[in-house]
């Protein structure tokens, strides 16, 4: 893989840990998405049991992608 696939498949990681986190998709769900895309595989981040560090790592990404409605939906989620 090259540095831009590699970023691609880092930035496809990190928009299923958001899905997962605003409840937009469950693990089923991602399953279900791969035969329909025909992959092998979906990956995601993080171990989710601290849910906390996981918001604020993708705050932290969705930050740098200047995707500020996506940050500001994790800081209200953050902060119930």
């Amino acid at each position: 893989m090259d540095f831009l696939e590699d970023l691609d498949e880092y930035n496809d990681v990190m928009h299923n840990a958001y899905l997962v986190v605003t409840k937009r998709k469950t693990l089923d769900s991602l399953y279900k998405d791969l035969e329909k895309h025909h992959k092998d595989y979906f990956m995601l981040p993080f171990d989710f049991s601290d849910t906390e560090v996981i918001i604020e790592n993708l705050i932290d990404h969705f930050s740098d992608m200047e995707d500020y409605e996506k940050c500001a939906e994790l800081v209200i989620i953050k902060n119930v």
